[in-house]
């Protein structure tokens, strides 16, 4: 059982929640226990979390939105304005499941149909199904396309044609030249790829969009 009475109950590795009151009572007491980071699995119709109060409190926020639901009108809006907050968002094709998880320590499986009566959720206590979900998650994370700030595009031209320029082992300003812009622009191009990449050198963001095949046209 986790601190605060929020984990799957004392001596239950898994909790059945049913219903969406239940499920929704017990999503509402982790994100207010949160205190260092929440990791969310998500998919249309999305979940409505109060990501800009956890936010605004310093909890550190990750989540992998399922590229499908993101056409809806305003959802991309509605992200855009929490990514300035400082949302880390990633899209994928096909999540596999709803999820939510509290600092490492409690997990949730939210219904996977809302809309059914019969549906339910799961909270996981158990530390050996919480790190397995916390590993799933992470394969997702990887993945997953950087947030373009639209409707989940992949990468555009211009991103393709920086990391070409990386990858060919151009200095800055060279690269600023082929680009057409300020060596300063280059460079906070660059460093926002990188973020958005979660990488910490340009090696590694090399690799890691030549795995999602970025480079590959």
């Amino acid at each position: 059982m986790s601190a605060g009475g929020d984990g799957a109950g004392a001596g239950c590795a898994v909790e059945r929640l049913a219903g969406r009151g239940a499920a929704g009572e017990r999503t509402g007491r982790l994100l207010a226990g949160a205190e260092r980071e929440v990791l969310l699995m998500d998919r249309a119709p999305y979940a409505d979390l109060d990501v800009g109060g956890l936010l605004a409190r310093g909890v550190q926020v990750r989540t992998v939105l399922d590229r499908a639901g993101l056409a809806a009108p305003g959802r991309a809006r509605a992200v855009a304005a929490l990514v300035r907050r400082g949302l880390r968002v990633r899209v994928a094709a096909g999540v596999p499941t709803r999820l939510l998880a509290v600092d490492r320590r409690v997990a949730l499986l939210p219904p996977s149909d809302a809309a059914d009566p019969r549906a339910y959720a799961l909270a996981v206590g158990d530390a050996r199904l919480r790190e397995a979900l916390a590993a799933l998650f992470e394969a997702v994370w990887e993945g997953a396309a950087p947030w373009d700030g639209g409707g989940g595009r992949e990468e555009g031209p211009e991103q393709r044609e920086l990391l070409r320029l990386l990858a060919a082992g151009l200095k800055d300003e060279a690269i600023a030249r082929r680009l057409g812009v300020h060596v300063h622009t280059a460079r906070r191009r660059i460093s926002r790829l990188l973020e958005s990449l979660d990488a910490r050198t340009r090696f590694q963001a090399g690799a890691r969009a030549t795995a999602r095949g970025w480079l590959d046209t």
